[in-house]
């Protein structure tokens, strides 16, 4: 291992002419103005609470190597907060103005944040890489906690040191803090292995993807710092488009093969049993106290990572950057098509109040959708699905997939669009996306033979997909029963 690690060292110190590190050292600007480059890091150190908990820990440790693994992840799983304690302490919420669909907007639909958001993915989807290798999977977060420390935390927190001292303003994340923090890690369990061939090998490979992975965040980081922190003119989404009523497609009859007969009949099961949860029950008699309207508000900011998470999750982990066959053409079309709902939900948002509803500022909407534990099980079905995406490159897999979350999120819309029809013609509000007006048919994959070892995976993915949703709604009812938004 020591050889993996020198060689690790060799090429994270390469990076250390990188052109942000230049710009942060330079005095042009005051180190508070400097520090003005959170917004850019957010996506990162938000959801490396996530990274920690559900990609890089061992659910159940089996022995030293996956135990020294996963005591550093207790310690890392904090830094998310000290990093928005950070944001707060030098008063973004009041540069930005965001509200928090201007949040949502930046964390999942911003071209500027795009590079860094695909690059995230790559992070959920380390434990489909490695295949639970912890020898492996040492050497790639070895990695990121090399680029982190050598490299931006230790730029960034001379320039942190500085605005403490010239006016006594501590920061807890990109400050000494976060450093002094970090522990002893892992090292010493691993260091002194011996690596055999193939794992050197593909350790060496991990590695080179990660610190391309850094090298172009950083590279991210420094445009955000020139086109935004530099000159205080803050990134801020587009007027809101005018949609117009969107086609319902509808579904096309094709045979089934055999072979995959038990997947679909998987599907079935899974979807009647998912149609009749109490959430779904209390939507149709919710009782005459709240209004349909009131009803949507209680529970729709709970889906919104879910909704507009979705085009990250399949650009970066379901899609293919070049199809080579039909099958993987129909994977990409059919999650364009899919993609489309994000622009209808956030439309929703808005014609709902959300915004003045909440009265949610940047810090709040991160707070909320990264930190609490009322997400937590939206943010687990996120790195779940992905490694699921990640961990198998076969179309077939991915379209059954694709299937079984499009099909849970269908009987959703099932079941608001009476609601949002009903909030339509009491208010003369619209609801497209609540109101299940956009409907994209599945393509033909069913026809094709599969082999026992594909359908055992595609119905674990499938089972697993409707057990995170039965989950999710338990949550939506809790949620909306305690009215924990408070909707007047």
């Amino acid at each position: 291992m020591k050889d993996v690690l020198a060689y690790v060292e060799r090429r994270v110190a390469a990076m250390e002419d990188h052109p942000l590190f230049t710009w942060l050292a330079s005095d042009e600007l005051p180190p508070k103005e400097r520090l003005m480059i959170l917004p850019s890091v957010a996506t990162v150190a938000m959801g490396f609470r996530d990274v920690n908990k559900w990609v890089l820990r061992y659910p159940r440790a089996a022995d030293d190597l996956e135990r020294g693994i996963n005591v550093h992840t207790f310690e890392d799983q904090t830094h998310s907060r000290l990093f928005l304690e950070d944001w707060r302490r030098l008063g973004l919420d009041r540069r930005l103005g965001w509200d928090a669909s201007d949040t949502l907007w930046w964390l999942f639909q911003a071209d500027a944040n795009e590079v860094i958001r695909g690059h995230c993915m790559y992070f959920l989807s380390i434990a489909a890489a490695d295949r639970g290798d912890p020898l492996l999977r040492f050497a790639h977060a070895e990695v990121g906690e090399l680029c982190a420390r050598e490299l931006f935390f230790k730029h960034i927190s001379a320039v942190a040191g500085r605005l403490a001292d010239r006016t006594g303003l501590a920061m807890l994340y990109f400050g000494a803090h976060h450093i002094e923090a970090e522990g002893e890690g892992a090292e010493g369990v691993f260091e002194s292995l011996v690596l055999d061939g193939e794992r050197r090998r593909r350790a060496r490979e991990l590695a080179d993807v990660m610190i391309d992975v850094f090298r172009e965040i950083l590279d991210g980081i420094h445009e955000y710092a020139l086109k935004h922190a530099a000159t205080n003119v803050p990134p801020r989404p587009a007027a809101v488009r005018e949609t117009g009523p969107a086609g319902l497609v509808a579904a096309a009859d094709a045979p089934v093969h055999p072979t995959q007969e038990p997947v679909l009949q998987a599907l079935r099961e899974c979807r009647t049993r998912s149609g009749r949860h109490p959430f779904y029950t209390w939507l149709a008699h919710h009782g005459p106290r709240i209004s349909p309207t009131q009803v949507l508000q209680r529970f729709v900011p709970m889906w919104a990572m879910d909704v507009m998470g979705y085009r990250d999750f399949h650009r970066y982990a379901v899609g293919y950057p070049e199809p080579a066959s039909d099958l993987e053409r129909a994977v990409n079309d059919w999650g364009e098509e899919l993609i489309a709902r994000n622009a209808l939900f956030v439309d929703d948002w808005k014609q709902l109040d959300l915004d003045e509803l909440l009265g949610w500022n940047a810090s709040d909407t991160l707070d909320f959708y990264y930190l609490s534990r009322t997400m937590d099980v939206h943010r687990h079905n996120r790195v779940a699905m992905t490694g699921f995406a990640t961990g198998h490159r076969d179309p077939l897999l991915r379209l059954w997939l694709v299937s079984a979350m499009s099909e849970a999120t269908d009987i959703l819309l099932d079941n608001t669009a009476p609601l949002a029809e009903k909030a339509e013609a009491n208010t003369g509000l619209r609801l497209d996306y609540l109101a299940g007006r956009r409907r994209v048919a599945a393509p033909a994959f069913m026809d094709r033979p599969i082999t026992p070892e594909q359908r055992d995976v595609a119905v674990e993915m499938i089972g697993t997909a409707f057990e995170f949703m039965d989950r999710r709604l338990d949550m939506s009812l809790d949620v909306a029963l305690s009215n924990d938004f408070q909707i007047p």
